[in-house]
């Protein structure tokens, strides 16, 4: 049996997990998330502890265990299995970020998005409302769901900001959109109306996502 343990500050992802256990009938999939408003979340809330981890997975230092995520949360996991006693010869890892994760998370330096600047008057600009968080902003047809999310003060996870992990992904309630990189969004995510929120740029129509 394989246990998947997902993490996410939003509640929008949990049609995409009921999916992976209906597809893999030896996944068990565990998720922690934030509660968002108008939603009921009933399960484990914040960041996974090692009080979470030896309930769910007793052996678990007998484990293989794969961690793909911000290089950040991967530091604090490495450094909680380690207390655990999982072997480091059993840890595997994906980073959406740098090339290589450090060993001390110590050493990670988090870098800040790179500073947006403001769009030129030339450039045509649209609306975008943030379904969850009841904001609206101005976005240039230039700029991204994800950039106009920063801009406003709402908060969409991310890690990669290219296309390719799918941190980012929320759905698209309203409004048309083009994306560069779609290879971190499955087909089927694509046709229920998901969305990469960095690669998202309007068509010139108004947007409304759920986030």
């Amino acid at each position: 049996m394989t246990r998947c343990w997902y993490c996410s500050t939003t509640f929008g992802s949990g049609s995409e997990i009921e999916r992976m256990e209906q597809r893999f009938s030896n996944l068990h999939v565990i998720a922690a998330m934030e509660r968002s408003p108008g939603t009921v979340w009933m399960g484990p809330t914040g960041p996974i502890t090692r009080e979470m981890l030896t309930a769910a997975v007793p052996d678990i230092t007998r484990r293989r265990i794969h961690l793909c995520g911000p290089p950040g949360m991967m530091a604090a996991m490495r450094k909680e299995l380690a207390e655990l006693g999982v072997p480091e010869a059993q840890l595997y890892t994906e980073a959406f970020g740098p090339a290589s994760l450090p060993q001390d998370s110590a050493e990670l330096e988090v870098k800040p998005a790179p500073a947006r600047q403001p769009a030129s008057p030339s450039v045509a600009a649209t609306t975008i409302t943030f379904s969850v968080s009841g904001v609206s902003a101005a976005l240039p047809v230039d700029q991204t769901v994800l950039e106009a999310a920063e801009g406003a003060g709402v908060e969409i996870p991310y890690a990669c900001r290219a296309g390719e992990c799918g941190v980012c992904v929320i759905k698209l309630l309203a409004g048309d959109v083009t994306m560069d990189v779609e290879s971190g969004l499955a087909a089927s995510d694509k046709a229920d109306g998901y969305i990469l929120a960095c690669q998202a740029k309007s068509t010139g129509q108004p947007l409304v996502v759920e986030a």
